[in-house]
Formats: C-alpha cells, structure tokens, sequence
C-alpha cells in the first residue's frame, strides 16, 4: 500500500486512479508519493520513505532536487502540457504592449451623454496603438513554449529570433546569439528555465543593449532577469516595459512594471491535463518502476511481465552491475528482462526476476542496498492491474 499526500488542491475525479487496494492518503512527513503544484517541498519531508514527487506543472524551483535524488527519491514534471496556455499569455501581453486596451475601455466608461459614440472617436487620438506586423520578436527559448510562440508569432507577421541552449530547426526562426537579439529585438520574451547557467543571464550590460522602446516579456522564471539592474534601465528610459509572471516587492508601484500572478499556466484545460499526467506518471512509478519524464531520472519503460522487479537507482560507478548480478545469481534469481538508462552521472535499472522465492527476493534487496553508490532499491511484484 502506497501513502500518498495531495500538497495542493486536485480535483477530485482526477484523483480516482490513486485510489483502490494500492494507494491510500496521508500526510505530507509520512507519504511514499507527493504530488504537487506549485507549493514548495519542505526539506523534512524528503524522509527514507519518500520514493516520488510528481509536480503537476513544469518548473521545480520549489524542490530541492539535489537533495531528492541523494535520497534516491524521483521528481517528475509534466512538461509541455501548459505550452498552450503560456503561449496565449504571451500573445495577450504582447497585444496589451501596442493597443492600450484597458485604458480605452476605462476612458469610454467614464463618459456621459447619448452620443457616446461621437464623444468616444473625440477622445481615441492618446489611445492609438501599433501592430505587431513587422516588429522583431525575440524569443529567449524554443521548448515546446518557444516554438509555439514562434510560429503564431511568425503567422502575425513579426520576425522571430530565437535563442536557446541548442539548435532547433525552425524555418521561420533566425537563432542569433544573445547580444544581437537584444539590441535587434522590439519585443523581447524569456521563456527559459531556472538553471545555474540561465539564473541572471540579462543583468545590466545585457539589459543596456535594448531598444529604448522596447518590451521585455518574462515568464520564464524569476532568477533570470537581475532585478536591480531591470529597475536602474527602467529608470534611465532605456527600457519601455517589463511585463512579469514573477511578482517582486521592489516593483510595486512602477508604472513601468506590469506584474502577473504567475498564472502562465493557470486556465481551466492546463490544470486538468497538468493534474491527469502528474498522477499518471506517478502512479506508474510506483506500480510499474516506469519513469516518462523525469528532472533527475533518465527515461526508462519496460512492460512488466514477470512476477516480480527490482528497480535500483546509483550513481554511475564501473562495475556496479557485476556486483548486482553476482547477488542475483547467489540468491537463485534468475533474469527474465532487463533495461536502463543514464541521465548524467546516475543510472536507472529495471530487472525482472522469474521467481516467486519471496525470501530470496528480500534477501538480495538488503544485499542490493549495501552496493556502494547505490541510492534505491526497490521490489515489486506484478500488481495484476
């Protein structure tokens, strides 16, 4: 039986796949799974126990990942199911940026009179716009955000320029390097993940390359653009806009500062397919040992036949498998299918074992779980489902 703790509000008609002889809920300091949104793990509640954490949703800036995988434990993240739902942020930022919509609106509810209409075309001269036809975008990312955003972006008539960590093959998408979409770019968009090599990637001197007019889009993450610097460029006039999905305390008040409650991917159908997969891949973790998408596990599948699996998680040493095997065959249990896979120095394995000796089995998992690098070990039968 699986303990399993919902860390934020899921709706319940999705929660019917972690229900039944296998899963029952708990608390968040005594579960085996968590599934999460957006709430941040706590540090003490990546306990031995712990064997996954599913976020429902892409970024895992509020896991300690680090500390997960020490402890053998798999976070897995639904990535590109909100694409469509950021993309159309985008697209209404970028709308807000040239048509003062709001503004006009509220104008036009303040008058009075019968001839709105007449007073209205009066007073529409402050609230001309531009198009975005013809205007440099810059894309500063192509996952499966960018490249959403690229081709609308490409359908309006803009010129797309991307930047991204590797190559992409997009046709209607010039890849320059940052500097030049910078300076070249009329819109700019941050659609990067936190990471060490991304966190302050646009602090002052890159920020100054930007056009005066122009506007910067972030709905990346937060750690990506240096806020003091944001504020002393807005301050000289050199930046028109920064539009946040990332609120801070020091752009309270800025005119110039438009902040959003990090809702990129907060609509009705991005939550519900966030949610779905989340679960999925959670429940398939911890019946199966399978894992799709994972930010410290490499992608492994293997259909489970046999009566019983080890899944073993290590840090990548030569001659780690001989000493699995050799544990394997002193306890009489014989291999009927195996896989794995690498994602940077840790591997995961999948074994299945054609054997019902439940003592043996145990036996070679507390064996299993004295190799050297090893981080997890897990048994698990054919749950028959």
């Amino acid at each position: 039986m699986y303990r399993i703790s919902f860390v934020d509000e899921i709706a319940e008609e999705q929660l019917k796949q972690l229900e039944g002889p296998f899963f029952e809920r708990t608390n968040k300091q005594n579960a085996h799974g968590l599934l999460v949104r957006s709430s941040v793990v706590e540090e003490d509640w990546i306990s031995p126990e712990l064997l996954a954490i599913s976020r429902a949703g892409v970024g895992v800036n509020t896991i300690q990942v680090q500390k997960a995988t020490e402890n053998g434990t798999i976070v897995m993240n639904t990535p590109g199911v909100n694409a469509n739902a950021v993309k159309e942020l985008v697209l209404s930022c970028l709308f807000l940026s040239v048509r003062p919509i709001t503004k006009a609106s509220e104008m036009v509810q303040g008058l009075e009179g019968e001839d709105l209409l007449e007073q209205a075309e009066a007073n529409r001269k402050p609230f001309v716009g531009q198009e975005l036809q013809g205007k440099v975008i810059g894309l500063l990312g192509l996952g499966s955000i960018g490249r959403e955003v690229a081709r609308i972006c490409y359908e309006l008539g803009m010129e797309v320029l991307g930047y991204a960590r590797r190559d992409h093959e997009l046709d209607y998408v010039e890849q320059l390097p940052l500097p030049d979409i910078l300076r070249l770019s009329d819109f700019v968009v941050i659609m990067l993940p936190s990471t060490p090599e991304t966190n302050g990637l646009l602090g002052e001197e890159q920020l100054s390359l930007m056009k005066e007019e122009a506007v910067l889009i972030n709905v990346g993450r937060s750690e990506i653009v240096d806020n003091t610097a944001l504020l002393q460029v807005i301050e000289d006039g050199k930046l028109a806009k920064y539009i946040t999905d990332f609120p801070a305390q020091e752009f309270l008040g800025n005119e110039k500062i438009m902040m959003l409650p990090h809702m990129g991917g907060s609509t009705q159908e991005a939550l519900a397919d966030s949610s779905r997969e989340a679960i999925r891949a959670l429940r398939n973790y911890l019946l199966f040992g399978t894992v799709r998408s994972s930010v410290n596990f490499p992608t492994v599948r293997m259909s489970f036949r046999a009566p019983y699996r080890f899944t073993i998680f290590y840090q990548k040493r030569q001659g780690i498998l001989s000493e699995v095997f050799k544990i394997l065959e002193e306890n009489v249990l014989p291999i009927g299918n195996m896989t794995r896979n690498q994602k940077e120095e840790y591997v995961y394995t999948l074994i299945d074992i054609e054997s019902t000796d439940v003592q043996n089995l145990l036996e070679a998992k507390r064996q299993l779980e004295t190799i050297a690098d090893v981080k997890r070990v897990r048994l698990l039968a054919h749950p028959q489902v």
